[in-house]
């Protein structure tokens, strides 16, 4: 790769540090020589690891308020990306769940696209996301048409990946049925020797960032109805809804140390993942604790699950259905070895050695 110059490119770097990020930093680790690219990115959330990284933007990054409200420049992100000149790289490496595929290269270049989900708000989660947001009838009419004209972008530019590699089997099936276009499964980095287990106390756990579509309520209703013991650790927007509707037996203690994640991590019963995610990396990461993870029956948990044998696996979004999943694991005799050893699939060193001998051998998968 020495002589071939190599741009990495993110949509944005301004809501926080999740897997789409741990995907570009990832990527910045194994090939430190070479530019980066974002469509806007707020300082205050980057990694201090990373605070003396080279962040090239596109014009949305001087744009008033963007670095906090960049959601609301969406509809001009395609123009922005497109905007930004690859015309000297040979080898382009994105990391996408909304723009970052829709870089214009050179015809020779090779463009390896890491795709964390094809935009679920415009897609097939198109009237969920309306619906939460609670858009009245104009502006849900606005935003169809808007996303109307991002929909047909975002299957041209698909065309002009090489090759894609997807986050999860259920990825892969929404990359092929929206882009028209195969894809090779990797799945994301996690650092399995993070968590392990220590105890088996009487509580479940969660962890997440308390948005609506995640399945917190659907779990505080079912250990509402049950009495048991949940923590819930994270914030975001659906935290003082789910507060005031949690029993005495719901903790929230809100965004807690790691230290803290940790701990509650090594020592909880089990751990609960009612929604329906493209992959869900804490899985994992409960997985290398050891622990049984009780997960609704669709999305990447059917990567990462084996039913009744690493966890438990339910298949209807109802709090019955979710009560019903935690007496069965508790029912269960659980080989944590077992689990923790199913985690090592998804090793953080598994996905670099696989990722660079991808981008190393980049003309290969020129199409």
């Amino acid at each position: 790769m020495s002589e071939k110059r190599i741009a990495i490119i993110s949509d944005q770097l301004a809501g926080g540090i999740g897997g789409a990020e741990s995907i570009t930093f990832s990527a910045v680790d194994l090939y430190p020589q070479a530019d980066f690219y974002t469509t806007v990115y707020n300082p205050d959330i980057i990694p201090a690891k990373y605070r003396d990284l080279k962040i090239n933007t596109t014009f949305i990054q001087h744009l008033p308020f963007a670095k906090k409200k960049y959601k609301a420049y969406f509809p001009i992100m395609p123009l922005a990306v497109e905007y930004l000149n690859m015309q000297q790289y040979d080898v382009i490496f994105s990391s996408h769940h909304s723009v970052a595929k829709g870089v214009i290269t050179k015809p020779e270049a090779v463009h390896i696209c890491y795709c964390h989900s094809p935009a679920r708000y415009i897609w097939d989660l198109f009237w969920t996301y309306s619906d939460l947001n609670r858009f009245n009838g104009l502006t849900k009419v606005m935003v169809a048409a808007i996303s109307q004209y991002l929909r047909m972008w975002d299957v041209t530019s698909a065309q002009r990946v090489d090759h894609f590699l997807s986050n999860s089997k259920y990825t892969a099936l929404r990359i092929k049925k929206f882009y028209g276009r195969d894809s090779e499964v990797l799945y994301p980095p996690v650092d399995t020797q993070k968590f392990r287990h220590e105890g088996t106390e009487d509580y479940y756990f969660m962890l997440g960032r308390l948005v609506a579509y995640k399945g917190f309520e659907l779990a505080v209703d079912a250990f509402n109805e049950s009495g048991k013991r949940l923590v819930i650790a994270g914030y975001g927007p659906e935290y003082e809804k789910l507060r005031k509707k949690a029993k005495s037996n719901i903790e929230m203690p809100g965004k807690i140390p790691e230290a803290d994640v940790i701990r509650y991590m090594n020592n909880c019963r089990g751990f609960l993942f009612p929604g329906k995610e493209d992959f869900g990396i804490v899985m994992v990461e409960a997985q290398s604790a050891g622990k049984p993870v009780i997960a609704f029956q669709g999305g990447g948990a059917l990567d990462i699950i084996r039913d009744e044998e690493t966890g438990i696996l339910f298949n209807e979004q109802t709090s019955a259905s979710l009560n019903e999943a935690i007496k069965l694991a508790e029912k269960q005799q659980w080989d944590h070895n077992l689990i923790m050893e199913n985690a090592q699939r998804f090793d953080k060193n598994i996905f670099n050695d696989r990722l660079k001998n991808i981008l190393d051998n980049s003309e290969d998968y020129k199409r």
